[in-house]
């Protein structure tokens, strides 16, 4: 093959991978809008069955399961919540811990809403992502896509960045940032307190709910 034959080769190539890239940035739905569909839905399930959740909170924390779970990246949180110890982590401690982490995460969640009362909360705006952050994801120069919203309550507006990925056909949340607190970190460092504390992964796997809480857990009961 020619010189000339190996440089059009290669440039051939080059325009196919970016025409494919550009391509994809148009088919993949900006993830601004699962961010508000999510939600709108979320809160207009509350809003619209808080009684009837207030007396029956299984039943709303089985809702918001049903309506988080396929667009909330769970395992991918857990891992990065478990930081540097899910490397000499189990495959099962990693799996228990993905559930843990889930259903103390939506228990947490769902009791913070119920205890709004009847609170009434709205998105005011939710900040469209610019296509050039897109691009930037789809050709790897960044592992997230941050969706910038503003909800108010009665106590004042609030200002949340959800940190997206997009995983099997469809945007999903991988972070939280409320107010310039980062969630994710917060629940990292958490992990990490519990494993100063205790030097057992087990241990604090099995107590997270507890340790997340700040609630003192007994070490009789500890596992090797």
């Amino acid at each position: 093959m020619t010189l000339r034959k190996i440089v059009t080769t290669i440039l051939a190539t080059l325009l196919l991978q970016c025409s494919a890239i550009a391509l994809a940035v148009q088919n993949i739905p900006p993830p601004q809008l699962e961010v508000e569909q999510i939600t709108r839905q979320l809160l207009s399930t509350f809003q619209n069955n808080i009684e009837s959740y207030q007396k029956n909170d299984t039943a709303f924390l089985q809702e918001i399961d049903r309506q988080l779970s396929p667009v909330v990246a769970f395992d991918e949180i857990a891992r990065s919540v478990m930081g540097r110890y899910a490397r000499t982590a189990t495959p099962a401690q990693l799996t228990q811990f993905s559930k843990v982490f889930k259903d103390s995460l939506i228990s947490f969640y769902g009791r913070a809403l119920l205890a709004l009362d009847n609170t009434q909360a709205f998105i005011e705006r939710v900040a469209p992502v610019p296509e050039s952050v897109l691009r930037d994801y789809q050709s790897g120069k960044s592992r997230l896509v941050p969706v910038n919203m503003t909800a108010r309550t009665s106590s004042g507006t609030v200002a949340i960045t959800y940190s997206m990925v997009f995983l099997n056909g469809r945007w999903k949340l991988r972070n939280i940032i409320v107010d310039g607190i980062n969630i994710g970190i917060q629940f990292r460092n958490q992990f990490a307190a519990g494993m100063s504390q205790h030097n057992n992964i087990q241990y604090v796997i099995d107590h997270w709910s507890q340790l997340m809480q700040g609630v003192a857990v007994d070490k009789s009961s500890k596992k090797s």
